[in-house]
């Protein structure tokens, strides 16, 4: 079903008009692919500033006289991920610097070989977690930096979070993600347990300390999609949504069941005395945990 306006798919984003940020998604005209007025859009930043104004007479296009024709997704080159598949010594790669404060340095290389942790100069101290599809193929590198202290990531004095094909100067790379982590899915007998959190860095945290399941990650609250869980349809899924998102998600895992999928929501944070968006690692306190 195709409707007159929708939001835009490509990976550029605008000021948000309430909230200053750079995470405003402008809604476009179906048939001309132009944008609408600046104000037509969402905000990403769903928990922490919420706006969303939708275009009018939004209605479904039986037919349309110029079709838009979706350009394929891109992939980088295999060989992308060998090639920023190193520096993780001296405080090179501060994601990593953080595993290590509490956990061995052989799980911590197998995490970094099993998600596939790359290192960027982009920042000093960035990662790339590269995003591979279940049949292997490189979708995206997105780039992020973190405090090696807290393990946080750092926002200020702004955001550091970036893609690679925007960083390669590849212009023409037409962005379509996938789950973190999906590659792994090769590993894991139909019918087995699938772990889905929203942040990367939770994910890895979380396999290292429960290596039973595969854990995976959305990257963001509104990557829930059924598109990017197609290939998790024959096993057990079992999402655990940040603190005050379950009941967004609860809603999302309701839709997909009806889908066929064999998937449940965890609400175990919402009964924790935990900050606003704090996740399975804030609750787990790994200063506690490794004590």
């Amino acid at each position: 079903m195709m409707y007159k306006y929708s939001l835009d798919k490509s990976s550029k984003k605008f000021i948000c008009p309430s909230c200053g940020k750079k995470t405003f998604v402008k809604y476009v005209e179906v048939e001309t692919n132009s944008y609408l007025e600046a104000s037509i859009g969402r905000c990403d930043r769903e928990s922490k500033c919420s706006y969303h104004l939708a275009p009018n007479g939004n209605k479904t296009l039986v037919t349309l006289s110029n079709p838009v024709i979706q350009p394929e997704p891109s992939c980088h080159d295999d060989g992308v991920i060998g090639a920023y598949g190193r520096d993780y010594k001296n405080n090179q790669n501060h994601f990593v610097t953080y595993l290590l404060k509490y956990f061995r340095s052989e799980d911590v290389i197998k995490a970094i070989k099993k998600y596939h942790i790359g290192t960027s100069t982009y920042w000093d101290g960035a990662t790339i977690f590269w995003q591979v599809d279940e049949q292997l193929n490189v979708c995206a590198g997105k780039v992020m930096l973190y405090d090696e202290v807290t393990g946080k990531r750092v926002k200020q004095p702004k955001v550091r979070i970036n893609w690679m094909h925007r960083i390669l100067g590849i212009d023409t790379f037409v962005l379509q993600q996938c789950l973190f982590g999906m590659h792994n899915i090769i590993d894991y007998e139909l019918g087995k347990t699938v772990c889905i959190v929203e942040s990367e860095k939770t994910a890895v945290i979380l396999s290292i300390i429960y290596p039973t399941f595969l854990w995976l990650a959305t990257g963001s609250k509104s990557n829930l999609k059924e598109a990017l869980l197609k290939p998790l349809k024959s096993y057990n899924i079992t999402l655990f949504p940040d603190k005050t998102e379950f009941k967004d998600w609860h809603l999302k895992s309701q839709s997909l069941r009806r889908l066929g999928y064999n998937i449940e929501c965890s609400d175990l944070l919402e009964h924790k005395n935990l900050d606003e968006g704090d996740d399975l690692v804030d609750f787990l306190n790994l200063e506690e945990l490794v004590a």
